[in-house]
């Protein structure tokens, strides 16, 4: 495995450690600054650079060729966790960026190696995680059940989009978050 290619999946796998914004305080500080409002900074921060890395097109180990050209994964992680961070609770978050984070990855190995395993395991594993997360989250009902099932196809089926408008890494966050929602909006 290619060092940038090494470097993409560390930084995957680390994407749950984000979860850490819904248990910072609010203010951050006394007479500082909201949550919500630091988040947004720190978003702004990152699309400017994005903004100048496009411009000048330095060569940064972990991007992928194609991305010297359009938005790169991680700035598209970045919008989809703000999104939903601001948006979105601990309860339905922390499944779908554990399963983003852990089995989009897995899934671009299988792929790679042409395997058997997929998308049977990546449906299983993200399946796995999300269940178990909302279990532990918010107990085990019939709705969890559906919602972890409804997550997880939405996730691994909509990895498969490859556009150069919008990145999977966005779309496995935020469809995901949808299909969660409406779940537990619809199914009593």
């Amino acid at each position: 495995m290619d060092p940038g290619n090494a470097l993409r999946r560390i930084i995957h796998m680390l994407t749950p450690a984000f979860l850490v914004y819904y248990f910072l305080p609010d203010p951050l500080w006394i007479g500082g600054l909201e949550r919500e409002h630091a988040l947004l900074l720190l978003l702004s921060i990152i699309l400017i650079a994005e903004a100048l890395r496009l411009i000048f097109k330095p060569h940064i180990i972990g991007l992928r060729d194609y991305e010297q050209y359009q938005i790169c994964a991680a700035v598209w992680a970045a919008v989809g966790m703000t999104i939903a961070f601001l948006f979105f609770p601990l309860e339905y978050s922390a499944p779908v960026l554990m399963g983003m984070g852990w089995v989009d990855p897995l899934i671009g190995e299988l792929r790679k190696r042409k395997s058997h395993f997929y998308p049977i395991v990546p449906l299983i594993i993200y399946f796995a995680i999300a269940f178990s997360l909302m279990i532990y989250l918010i107990g085990l009902t019939p709705t969890v059940f559906i919602a972890a099932f409804v997550a997880t196809f939405l996730a691994v089926g909509i990895e498969r989009v490859k556009s150069r408008f919008v990145d999977d890494d966005f779309l496995m966050i935020v469809v995901p978050l949808i299909g969660i929602a409406m779940t537990f909006a619809l199914v009593k």
